[in-house]
């Protein structure tokens, strides 16, 4: 069998742009950040597509995706990088405080949202570049699609003498990551009943 190959969208079609967003919130239904962020399981699928469909708009605009695709060309998995230190142009409407708040409430969402800024609280001293989000998608997962995207991101990052950083929020991820040469460097735990989140990095 072919070994998987990543590439990066350079402009990603609005077809493309679906796809990822479905591979995406797919890929992180199940996820202990988004089991504790849309808390009710009536309409969470609906919910993390909506919310985690921001991210991706934004990353199409203004980000990096990379991509692997099943031997019919549909994107399989898709990885979202923050390359640089340059704001990410979300929409403008809805927001994702917005999307969060017609979804959960103004309380719920502050609590939230004060718990979701730990992510840029415990960031390490940059340049680095950032890997948000490396998802495949669960029907094709266990065929190689995550190390070819990782792969494809940390030589990247190598080529321009740069480190790695992400954060992890399901414990089951840690021994692929450490596989793929990235380690430890501590955890911090989302306020609020929510989960911890695994900070890793690698060193070229």
């Amino acid at each position: 069998m072919r070994s998987p190959v990543a590439t990066t969208l350079a402009v990603p079609t609005l077809a493309e742009v679906v796809r990822v967003r479905e591979v995406v919130s797919a890929a992180f239904l199940d996820d202990p950040m988004f089991q504790w962020l849309f808390h009710e399981p009536v309409g969470r699928t609906d919910a993390v597509a909506s919310w985690l469909g921001l991210f991706v708009e934004a990353f199409a605009l203004g980000g990096t995706i990379d991509v692997v695709r099943d031997p019919d060309g549909v994107i399989a998995g898709a990885a979202l990088w923050r390359l640089g230190p340059a704001d990410m142009p979300f929409p403008s409407s809805p927001t994702v405080g917005g999307l969060m708040m017609a979804m959960l409430g103004a309380q719920i969402t502050v609590q939230r949202g004060t718990a979701l800024r730990a992510f840029a609280d415990n960031k390490p001293e940059p340049p680095f570049h950032y890997l948000q989000f490396l998802a495949v998608h669960p029907s094709q997962q266990g065929q190689g699609l995550g190390r070819a995207l990782l792969g494809h991101g940390m030589h990247r990052a190598g080529q321009e003498g740069l480190s790695v950083y992400l954060e992890s929020t399901n414990p089951r991820n840690l021994a692929f990551y450490h596989s793929m040469g990235l380690s430890d460097i501590g955890s911090f735990t989302l306020e609020g009943g929510g989960p911890p989140a695994f900070r890793l990095w690698w060193q070229p």
